[in-house]
């Protein structure tokens, strides 16, 4: 495979990856912003919290990460909607059991009343979707530099 075709391939891949990233990232924060900004608001309690092995991907022995072996918590919340629908949900990301809400917690829950199983806490912060957006963001530009170096650059 020639050097300029393989850059070719390679800024495809980075503009893809990059676009679907930070699609699939701002496509979450918009639904937590409306959800924010027009959802029903419930009063919700820490339940549970429901443990978690954080493990790397592949074998036992194939990737070491710092947090391997940590056990992590995803709080369940109960609470019930405005037409008194008892909801228990869990929330979708998992914390050392000091970064978690403990038990008997007290929390706001927004959702939508025409589907309560979609909701959010208003506690939470985005910072990670934001930072997962720019990092698609930065894939892409990283690959629109590379389309154009391979573009402009004379062949070999």
């Amino acid at each position: 495979m020639s050097d300029s075709l393989a850059l070719w391939i390679f800024s495809l891949a980075l503009t893809l990856a990059g676009t679907f990233i930070g699609m699939v990232m701002y496509r979450q924060i918009h639904e937590r912003r409306t959800l924010l900004r027009t959802g029903t608001s419930a009063e919700g309690v820490v339940t549970d919290l429901e443990p978690t092995q954080l493990k790397g991907h592949g074998s036992e022995g194939g990737v070491t990460i710092r947090s391997y072996g940590t056990t992590a918590y995803y709080p369940v919340i109960s609470w019930t909607t405005a037409d008194d629908q008892p909801m228990e949900t869990r929330f979708n990301t998992a914390r050392p059991r000091e970064q978690t809400f403990a038990i008997g917690t007290e929390v706001e829950v927004r959702y939508d009343p025409a589907d309560p199983s979609s909701w959010t806490l208003p506690a939470e912060s985005n910072n990670i979707l934001w930072i997962f957006t720019a990092m698609g963001a930065a894939f892409v530009a990283a690959g629109l530099g590379c389309f154009f170096w391979a573009l402009l650059s004379p062949p070999l």
